[in-house]
Formats: structure tokens, C-alpha cells, sequence
């Protein structure tokens, strides 16, 4: 039994993993807690759920909030008395990290492209619709070299409400035609086809570099808003990340 956890910027997944499936998740927002209050949660999950006498293997953690991880980890320790290990650029998690600077590399990224290269196979190129909207590319021969980092959708949505002061807040979702006829359908247009057109030329791009097209997966807290306007071929999988985790813990669940 493997226990994963992805900090992110704005959510911190959890999740119970056995055989590549999910027996339970959790999510939680992310923010600023000590050891002992990240042990009390969890501990709350576990027991809402009955498994507060779960047997686990192994855990495995990826962060990308540095002043969280310890705390997270800590806790994890506490609670079923094993080593703790951080998905991250430096170790050997069944790829090949060929970046200027490995440790550079964020752990969910990493995470991300070990699950599509087990998962789904490659080349292939995940885009991680968060906070950031990231992209990931990974060869055939298991290497993971890099890609982009671009504003997520609510980071553009947040600076026109901010910075544009007659303009309101609004909700993100897939509007009905492109062409707005008040502000709220205008903003909502640019803020959705904004962001398609930018992950559809950002793959076109990649893919001319690449002299080839690849395999598309989307993952994230986003994913499936974006994922039913692209034209080009993709899969959505919103447990990539904690998939990835799984596999880079547990060799013997990887195949190929």
C-alpha cells in the first residue's frame, strides 16, 4: 500500500494508491500548517473513512511549496513510521531528468512525467493545467527534457479583475460562442480561448521543434474545462500526478 501527496500552489492531493488504482483520495488547500496540524488532518480523513489502521508500504511526497514539505513530511513520518521520500529532480524515479539543472525541476513535473511515460507512453508531452499551466516533454528512450512554464487561468483572470477596474470577477468556464455580447461573456471568452490557443500553439510549436508529433495528456485542477475545446487529440487524466508518484515509488508497478 503506497501513500501519495502532491503539495501544490493552491491544493494538496492525498491518496491511498494500491495496484496503479486509487483506493481513496483526499484534497485539502494548500497553506501554512505545522507538523502536528498536518497530522490531525490527515488523521481526520483517515478515520472519516475507517482506515485509521491503514498498513502502509511506502510514501512518497512531490512540492512544489518549499516551506510546506517538511511539515507534510513530518507528519507522514509520525503517522505510519516510514521513510518519507520527496519526488524530486536529484533521484531515480525510472527517468532520465536531461535538464540544465535537475534540481531545478519541480517534484509535481516530475511526477507528471513519470506517470505519462508508464501510463501512456511516449513521446508524449503532459500539460498540467494549475496554478501555472505546465508543459512536459518525454522521449521514447525515458528521458524527461524539460519544456514550459506559462500563467495559469486564474492568474490571467485575476490580473484583469485586478488591474482593469471596471472589469468584475468571473467564473471560469467554457462559454457558449466566442464573440461575448456583455462583459461577463466577453471575459469569459478571452480568459477559456486565451488559454486553448495558447496550449494548442505552445504544442504546435513544440511539436515543429520536435520535428514530430507526440502523445497529448492534460492533467489538473483545470483540465477538464480546457480539455473540451482543443482540436487537437489529447487524454485527460486528473490523477496523473499522483500516479506518477505511485510509479516512482514502486519500480514493480512500472512497465515497458
Amino acid at each position: 500500500m503506497l501513500f501519495c501527496a502532491d503539495v501544490g500552489n493552491t491544493c494538496t492531493s492525498l491518496a491511498i494508491v494500491k495496484d496503479m488504482k486509487s483506493i481513496r483520495s483526499w484534497r485539502m488547500k494548500t497553506c501554512e500548517r505545522t507538523p502536528d496540524e498536518y497530522l490531525a488532518t490527515i488523521q481526520m480523513f483517515l478515520r472519516a473513512d475507517a482506515l485509521e489502521n491503514l498498513k502502509v508500504g511506502k510514501v512518497g511526497v512531490c512540492s512544489v511549496v518549499p516551506s510546506e514539505t517538511e511539515g507534510i513530511a513530518t507528519a507522514l513520518w509520525k503517522l505510519f513510521g516510514v521513510e518519507v521520500e520527496l519526488i524530486d529532480g536529484t533521484g531515480d524515479f525510472g527517468l532520465k531528468i536531461m535538464t540544465d539543472d535537475p534540481r531545478q525541476v519541480g517534484g509535481d513535473r516530475i511526477a507528471n512525467a513519470v506517470g505519462a511515460y508508464y501510463c501512456y507512453g511516449a513521446p508524449s508531452i503532459v500539460v498540467d493545467l494549475g496554478t501555472a499551466t505546465t508543459f512536459d516533454y518525454v522521449t521514447h528512450a525515458a528521458e524527461y527534457k524539460g519544456g514550459v512554464i506559462a500563467p495559469g487561468l486564474m492568474a490571467g483572470s485575476r490580473d484583469l479583475w485586478r488591474h482593469a477596474r471596471m472589469l468584475p470577477q468571473v467564473a471560469i468556464r467554457r462559454p457558449q460562442r466566442v464573440i461575448g455580447t456583455n462583459t461577463i461573456e466577453c471575459m469569459q471568452s478571452g480568459i477559456f480561448f486565451g488559454a486553448v490557443g495558447m496550449i494548442e500553439g505552445i504544442i504546435k510549436r513544440m511539436w515543429d521543434e520536435l520535428g514530430s508529433k507526440t502523445k497529448v495528456i492534460l492533467t489538473g485542477g483545470y483540465a477538464p474545462i480546457v480539455h473540451s475545446g482543443l482540436t487537437i487529440e489529447s487524454s485527460i487524466d486528473i490523477d496523473l500526478t499522483i500516479k506518477g508518484i505511485a510509479l516512482a515509488l514502486d519500480p514493480s508497478l512500472r512497465k515497458g
